[in-house]
């Protein structure tokens, strides 16, 4: 059988310590709720690099059978999509702050084969 400790028993302060310290800790809800942001902002930004990626491909074969030369707007909406479509990759894995600088880059090379256009 065990014997009982007292209140001055080292043992004890240790116990109460790690006690302590488990309640200063943060709630185990917020942990779940980051991750539920997480996983929004991962599908935010698939959705809108994905939304880039198309709609450079779309302005690239529209303007192609209007009869448009291919030129340099050619080249920065290809760039546009080309920067996209890694974005959702990206965003895929996780690297979120990789895929909104991706999905930046493909809107900025669609905005650019605008303007050249």
């Amino acid at each position: 059988m065990l014997a009982e400790r007292g209140e001055g028993d080292p043992d004890r302060h240790d116990v109460d310590e790690l006690r302590a310290r488990f309640r200063t800790l943060p709630d185990p809800g917020a942990a779940g709720e980051r991750s539920r942001q997480a996983r929004s902002a991962r599908g935010g930004l698939m959705a809108i690099g994905a939304l880039v990626a198309v709609a450079c491909l779309f302005a690239i074969l529209g303007r192609l059978n209007n009869g448009t030369g291919a030129g340099v707007w050619t080249v920065a909406y290809s760039v546009g999509l080309g920067a996209a479509v890694p974005g959702v990759e990206l965003a895929r894995r996780g690297r979120t702050r990789w895929a909104l600088m991706a999905t930046i880059m493909g809107a900025v090379g669609a905005t650019l084969g605008n303007a050249l256009l």
